[in-house]
């Protein structure tokens, strides 16, 4: 027969001693994502893909900050970022926005992340028929931490009109403020009451 040779008191352990077993698995500290790399951790690009629209809309992703249709409708007034080839400052093809004027308000444009550490300004180059002193649009320009679906028409530099010239001219604007990734953005805004198309080209880093 076994004997016991224990004294008939159960073990105990210190209850400010952990079991190694109950221990906690091991852990690290999340790093910090570096804000110049994509969540896939590449580096961000420090040109646009596309700048020219040649490959259509590859690498831009459209934006819209809408009203409503006048009356009681609850449909969003006609819109379209298009990409044409009648038109064109560089290469053979051109963005072209169309807004429906009707609500008098509106805002469509096309956007990409890019890194912005050593850029000095952004430029798009933007076609009108005929200058008038009948302004009908804006250039819509935003650069600045936000995401494209988090823009709204306010966030948009809306200080230069499409009607105070005629033919391509080159609109600048200065980023040398803004460090790292950025999402930059380059569009229209409507604040007349009719339908307007215009077209874009050659989003570029200076």
């Amino acid at each position: 027969m076994l004997e016991d040779d224990s004294d008939g008191e159960p073990n105990e352990t210190d209850p400010d001693e952990s079991d190694p077993s109950d221990s906690a698995p091991n852990e690290t500290e999340p790093e910090d994502s570096d804000p110049n790399e994509s969540e896939s951790g590449e580096p961000h690009p420090v040109a646009f893909e596309n700048p020219s629209f040649e490959n259509g809309l590859n690498g831009w992703t459209v934006g819209t900050d809408l009203p409503e249709e006048p009356g009681d409708s609850t449909e969003k007034v006609d819109h379209g970022v298009t990409t044409v080839d009648r038109r064109a400052s560089d290469g053979d093809a051109s963005v072209e926005f169309y807004l429906d004027g009707s609500a008098d308000d509106g805002t469509v444009w096309v956007a990409q992340t890019v890194d912005l550490s050593d850029v000095e300004s952004v430029s798009v180059d933007v076609y009108n028929d005929e200058e008038s002193f009948n302004i009908l649009t804006q250039v819509a320009f935003y650069a600045g931490e936000k995401s494209s679906s988090e823009l709204v028409e306010v966030d948009f530099d809306r200080d230069n009109d499409v009607e105070a010239h005629s033919g391509w001219k080159t609109f600048s604007y200065d980023v040398g403020d803004v460090d790292g990734a950025a999402t930059v953005a380059v569009g229209m805004n409507i604040v007349w009451e009719t339908d307007v198309r215009h077209v874009f080209d050659n989003v570029r880093l200076d």
